[in-house]
């Protein structure tokens, strides 16, 4: 303190360096040790920060403190847990300049015992960082406006209740960084002066309310409860990458979490942890605008409902816990993050709306357990491991699952409807069972710049994935999906230098090098457990220089059921012309897929009937009669660039526009429908909220009939290649073994475009 004013208050200031050698809470007998902290200057190691703080008493009696505080860095080496010794989670460290004020007057919400306060702060010059063995990912020169005014701070009965009836503010991250050198721990340059490589840049506004209640106990004992009630009134999030911007807009909606408990506790293995465990959380949240590449054009609206709470999924009861330990992955050294995580998404429906129409994901269930590691890793073996740069998150004995019901097109309370399908083209199955180990590693920097790169490795087996399936609850009570199913699924996948980064067009993602092998059990039709079997089926993926591009932009003007370039083109070919608006989503792939290069890396399909049961009457692979097409690959068909090797450069390319639009629907016979709706074949079906099922037939329409179509679910697809080559088509009989009955074959020119909208029909 050097120097102390008293005329209308009390100025303190003062330069502040502190250490710590640990800092310990224990709860229930069991302790969380912080170590290695300290607070001090961030741009000069060892020396103090600066704060100074104003203290006056206003004419209301209320406190009134401003406050500032210059270069502080606040940091910890290592948090561990009393238990497990030699592995720690890992440490923080918060870089920042502060500008703010604090208020304080007696009086909360129910009675003049509690307090209301104001507060409102600027941070500038930040850095956040985690840290784990010499290696740091950190958010770089960040920025925060914060302002809560009227907030009310009260005991009833035994919960100390905080209101605040609005809360505004806006952050921005300069830069997600990486570091490797431990020598520059914190600082935005390398050893060579240049800038770390960056993930790209992050902004954020929010205005909302909320109300948060803190009462003593956690789940065993002694803890903390939480709960929460937030309405968000208005938000946005922005991703940048080089001047290209993935923004989420007018972000609004609610939550609750109730009954959140806080314990020092041991997880289900009986390891020492953090125990954070969940009674239920519910919100409805909306972004009125998801936009991306150059022109900022949008591709539509998402709204997302759901409920976290304890169900039972199989039989088997889930629950929402995350139990924080020690020491990530076993090989990456001894500072890590290991989280033993248990969810249970109860049930969730997803919205996606485009120019006015609406479709839903409907009844959406996910359940999981498993460990979850987090490290921040460098490109090294360790013990045998291949590790990258950047943060790594491993999946260990991790078995979990999903479901969704179905579509509804229109409304959320619209018949089901098939179409969940669809998703397949990003990789996403209907529904999906497994288990799994592996990791993902999110390196900075992408193509060019800033951006993402990815490597992953990762291993599923017991699985069991939905190509089509029915909804699990169809209104009356849960059954068994029917369906086609892959059972009894092992894979092997790994991903190289996949990079990720926004552009002119929208996301891209461009794979370096990737390739896996799927091996299918069983091909089921009907349920997933006993439904007939089609045989094994092993499918070998082997690309390089993949790309997906996900952009604003979909359909477009479609001409159904006829052909023409414009409204008078298609309609004197008999068709319907479909204006299908702006707001859309377009999906652009190319694969290209290699020449094989070990039994590993190839393009390659199996299918084996006639297996030999084994004791359970499962198949036994390599016991039966098999179709084997090999080497699958594309090329160009020519050398282009005089290297004397054919190039591969064009792949297969796929075209999918999505849109939701309304289309016209016909009977396709007399008489009365699945609902009892009488029509006569070739009538128009008509939406009317009137008539007893919410639809009639008609059999000449007017007008305003049109405006009243059913709105579907509507495809433009475009599949292309120069050349698809087979190396060679082999018979393998479990005696004789292979023998090729196709020494080659070539498919060339290749183009197929398919326009579809699917809608309910009974």
């Amino acid at each position: 303190m050097s120097e102390v004013q008293g005329q209308s208050g009390i100025t303190l200031e003062m330069d502040l360096r502190l250490s710590a050698d640990r800092l310990s809470y224990y709860d229930d007998g069991q302790g969380v040790h912080v170590e290695g902290i300290k607070i001090g200057s961030s741009e000069s190691p060892g020396s103090a920060a600066f704060h100074r703080t104003r203290i006056d008493i206003g004419a209301d009696a209320g406190l009134n403190l401003e406050y500032l505080v210059e270069d502080r860095r606040i940091e910890f080496a290592d948090v561990r847990l009393a238990g497990a010794p030699g592995v720690s989670m890992g440490g923080l460290f918060f870089d920042h300049s502060l500008d703010g004020y604090f208020k304080l007057r007696s009086g909360g919400a129910v009675g003049g015992e509690g307090y209301t306060f104001d507060t409102a702060y600027t941070v500038t010059g930040g850095r956040l960082g985690y840290r784990t063995n010499g290696n740091a990912v950190f958010l770089d020169d960040v920025t925060m406006n914060f302002e809560a005014l009227g907030v009310t701070l009260d005991v009833v009965g035994s919960t100390l209740q905080l209101a605040a009836p609005r809360v505004t503010g806006d952050w921005t991250v300069g830069a997600i960084r990486y570091s490797d050198d431990p020598a520059f721990h914190g600082r935005s340059h390398g050893a060579d002066g240049s800038l770390l490589p960056s993930y790209g840049s992050l902004s954020a506004t929010y205005d909302m309310t909320t109300s948060t209640g803190i009462t003593a106990g956690g789940r065993q004992g002694e803890g903390l409860r939480i709960d929460n009630e937030t309405t968000i009134h208005g938000a946005s999030l922005e991703y940048i990458d080089d001047g290209y911007a993935l923004a989420l807009r007018d972000i609004t909606g609610h939550y609750r979490i109730q009954d959140l408990r806080l314990d020092v506790t041991n997880d289900w293995q009986n390891r020492p942890a953090d125990g954070l465990t969940l009674g239920k959380f519910e919100g409805d949240i909306s972004v009125g605008s998801i936009e991306m590449g150059a022109g900022g054009n949008s591709v539509g609206s998402v709204n997302f409902r759901f409920i976290f709470e304890d169900h039972a999924f199989n039989g088997e009861n889930y629950t929402n816990a995350f139990y924080l330990l020690g020491g990530g992955h076993q090989d990456a050294g001894p500072q890590g993050l290991r989280v033993a995580a248990e969810w249970s998404l109860k049930l969730a429906d997803l919205s996606f709306t485009e120019d006015g129409n609406r479709v839903w994901v409907s009844g959406l269930q996910s359940w999981g357990r498993g460990d979850v590691t987090v490290n921040v890793t460098r490109n090294e073996v360790r013990n045998g491991t291949q590790f990258y740069d950047g943060l790594r998150v491993g999946f260990e004995n991790l078995k979990a699952g999903y479901r969704i019901n179905g579509m509804r097109v229109g409304s959320e309370d619209a018949p089901l409807q098939g179409g969940t399908e669809l998703l397949l083209a990003m990789g996403v199955y209907p529904a999906y069972e497994f288990e799994m180990d592996g990791h993902i590693t999110l390196g900075a920097g992408g193509a060019s710049g800033d951006g993402l790169t990815v490597n992953s490795d990762i291993a599923i087996r017991n699985g069991r994935a939905a190509v089509m399936a029915a909804p699990y609850d169809d209104g009356s009570g849960e059954v068994p999906q029917k369906g086609l199913w892959l059972t009894d699924v092992t894979y092997d996948g790994h991903v190289r230098d996949m990079t990720i980064d926004m552009s002119e067009e929208g996301l891209v993602m461009e794979t370096g090098e990737a390739w896996s092998t799927m091996d299918v059990g069983n091909v089921r039709v009907g349920t997933a457990d006993d439904g007939e079997s089609f045989g094994r089926l092993r499918l070998q993926s082997f690309e390089k220089g993949s790309t997906m591009v996900i952009a604003p932009g979909g359909a477009g003007n479609v001409c159904v059921g006829g052909t023409g370039a414009t409204s008078t083109a298609c309609s004197a070919s008999g068709g319907m012309w479909e204006e299908r608006g702006e707001q859309r989503i377009t999906i652009g792939m190319k694969k290209i897929l290699a020449r094989a290069e070990g039994p590993d890396k190839r393009n390659a399909v199996l299918w084996e009937t006639y297996r030999t049961p084994d004791g359970q009457g499962q198949g036994i692979n390599g016991t039966g009669t098999g179709l084997l097409l090999n080497d699958i690959y594309t090329s160009d068909g020519e050398d282009l660039n005089g290297d004397g090797i054919v190039d591969n450069e064009f792949g297969v390319r796929a075209n999918l526009a999505v849109d939701v639009y309304q289309t016209k629907v016909t009977k396709k016979q007399d008489g009365p429908d699945s609902l009892g709706v009488i029509g006569a074949r070739g009538d128009e079906k008509i939406m009317d909220a009137s008539a007893p099922h919410g639809y009639r037939y008609v059999s000449s329409t007017t007008a305003a009939d049109r405006l009243n179509r059913p709105i579907g679910f509507a495809v433009k697809a475009e599949a292309r290649f120069k050349e698809l080559s087979i190396n060679n088509v082999d018979l393998i009989h479990p005696v004789g073994g292979a023998q090729t009955v196709i020494y080659g074959a070539t498919l060339q020119n290749f183009d197929i475009r398919s326009n579809l909208t699917a809608t309910p029909i009974p």
